[in-house]
């Protein structure tokens, strides 16, 4: 997970959103956890994300974060995109990638159109 400022508003006393997934905080700003469950990383995030990545086991999943979603892009980590489209406009928002990155073919792997016209799109990232 990505740290920014208003994330307490988004979801106000929860500590660890995911609490069936091992959880990662990316942050340079807090100086502790806010829960024993979630690990917080304050510094090394490309190291440290190469290291889960060697494990054993099942994916990474990055929710929230431009700034470490644009790094961890420029180190080549990452090798699929989820996005969801919801069927309306908000005029403004947080992007997906902080920082330009580089242009990248992306191959679609599955789609899926939930009631109320949400699509949700998954790509693999191409080299």
């Amino acid at each position: 997970m990505g740290s920014a400022p208003g994330r307490d508003r988004a979801y106000p006393g929860v500590t660890s959103p995911y609490a069936h997934l091992r959880q990662y905080l990316f942050s340079r700003s807090l100086p502790a956890s806010l829960d024993q469950a979630v690990i917080l990383v304050s510094d090394h995030a490309i190291a440290q994300v190469s290291s889960l990545k060697a494990e054993n086991g099942k994916g990474i999943w990055l929710c929230g974060g431009a700034n470490l979603a644009a790094a961890l892009f420029a180190a080549r980590l990452i090798d699929r995109l989820i996005v969801k489209v919801n069927p309306f406009l908000m005029g403004t928002g947080i992007p997906l990638f902080a920082q330009t990155i580089p242009q990248t073919p992306l191959e679609l792997t599955n789609s899926k159109t939930y009631a109320g016209g949400v699509v949700r799109l998954q790509y693999r990232v191409g080299n």
